[in-house]
């Protein structure tokens, strides 16, 4: 299952979500988004400021593991479920309930296993790696995008 989630505000739900998360997803800037299962799909587009922001509120959101990936490369694009993606985003917020592709955190109750929350940036002009500021008990990684590009570039004959 799954579905889109209309363009403008959102309607108030997701109250097992850790506080702060769904206020979070209704940020400005947000440009589509959807769910599939018990998993949903944040898209925003916005300059270095908006981002700051956003990161500023992510911070703050506890009971859920806190991360970043960074990538490398064009701006993406999304779009409605089964149509072309033709949306443009900067950063993107997922949503993941233990269990529904994250695994489960023995330490939780079985009744209420949480959930992660993962933003990822690609990197542009608009969002330049110099200027994230990212709150230091956040975890940063590389999506990998250059590192791979680096390998096949030695594997090369």
């Amino acid at each position: 299952m799954g579905g889109d989630y209309p363009e403008g505000p959102l309607a108030e739900q997701h109250t097992d979500w850790p506080a702060g998360l769904f206020e979070l997803a209704k940020s400005e800037g947000r440009v589509s988004g959807h769910w599939v299962n018990s998993n949903d799909f944040f898209f925003y587009r916005g300059g270095a400021e908006s981002l700051q922001k956003f990161l500023a509120v992510y911070g703050k959101v506890r009971d859920t593991p806190l991360k970043v990936v960074l990538h490398a490369g064009a701006v993406p694009l999304t779009g409605p479920l089964g149509k072309p993606k033709t949306i443009p985003f900067d950063w993107q917020l997922n949503v993941v309930r233990r269990g529904w592709g994250v695994p489960l955190d023995p330490r939780r109750p079985k009744e209420d296993p949480g959930y992660v929350a993962t933003i990822h940036i690609w990197l542009s002009d608009k969002l330049p790696l110099d200027r994230l500021k990212i709150p230091k008990h956040i975890d940063v990684s590389s999506a990998g995008d250059i590192e791979e590009f680096i390998e096949r570039h030695k594997s090369r004959k």
